[in-house]
């Protein structure tokens, strides 16, 4: 049988015909390059699927229904003026801005944490990264993958805290984690990442910390160990780099939550309430 090509999508969701996915399982006994193709296939699948669209919140629902109306005035030229449609439509629209513009600060606080909450074997990391265990050969991602993978949204840089490359990729605990390694020659960092958010009560020996622009957990050891998440990625770096560095390295990756301004929020919000109103 010739390689899956573009049939690995419709492997992966069950979309074959019967005959065809007993073909597509004896020729991926035998086919490393549609073993990976298919792996990571179904990593892509998994990270796509914690992306989801919150619902409106109560509170956009009321703000949008309790838009302000005109008081009554006495009589007299300020009456009139009021009165008169130019006016009235004037304070409807302000009135309509200020209640958006109040909805979208609601809606854009801190949104939900997506995925399953998921707890890194954080020993295990360490471990690898001092070299008492290793990745199997097939689990290696090549840096074409990687660029695949970073296009869906997966943090694969190529250079990390100004001088660490990345010398080597690979899939961890049954293809659901991407294990990435990076030197400068002297200092190493190792970055994990999977889907889904961070267990915070799992997290012995941890402590929250912020680091640039993210709140992060961190673990002070021979390795250090930081750990958060992030619209539905967590994140884990082990390092023998110093704090400074490190704080480098967590900025360049996508951060932790944080305390954001109302510019900010708004923003947001306004972002999200027109991505209802497209898809009503």
């Amino acid at each position: 049988m010739p390689h899956l090509g573009a049939d690995v999508a419709a492997y992966v969701d069950g979309q074959l015909s019967d005959s065809a996915m007993r073909d597509a399982v004896t020729h991926l006994q035998t086919c490393d390059e549609c073993e990976k193709a298919v792996r990571q296939q179904r990593l892509l699948k998994s990270r796509m699927s914690t992306v989801t669209t919150p619902g409106p919140p109560p509170a956009l629902l009321a703000s949008l229904t309790e838009l302000a109306s005109v008081p009554p005035q006495r009589e007299g030229w300020w009456s009139r003026l009021a009165r008169s449609a130019p006016f009235r439509a004037g304070v409807v629209l302000v009135s309509a801005s200020l209640a958006v513009i109040g909805a979208a600060y609601v809606v854009g606080g801190d949104a939900e944490r997506m995925g399953d909450e998921v707890a890194p074997p954080y020993n295990r990391y360490v471990e690898d990264f001092e070299g008492r265990s290793s990745a199997r050969p097939g689990d290696v991602i090549t840096a074409a993958a990687m660029d695949d993978l970073s296009e869906y949204g997966w943090a694969c840089h190529d250079v990390l805290a100004g001088n660490l490359h990345r010398v080597s990729g690979a899939f961890a605990d049954g293809t659901e984690v991407i294990s990435l390694s990076y030197s400068d020659g002297v200092s190493r960092l190792n970055l994990f990442e999977q889907a889904g958010a961070l267990d915070t009560d799992r997290l012995d020996g941890f402590r929250p910390e912020q680091l640039g622009r993210s709140q992060v957990w961190v673990r002070h050891s021979e390795p250090m160990v930081v750990t958060w998440d992030d619209d539905g990625t967590v994140f884990t770096i082990v390092t023998d780099l110093p704090v400074d560095r490190v704080e480098r390295a967590v900025d360049e990756l996508p951060g932790g939550s944080q305390e954001r301004g109302m510019g900010e929020r708004v923003s947001d919000g306004l972002d999200r309430m027109s991505a209802w109103i497209g898809a009503a």
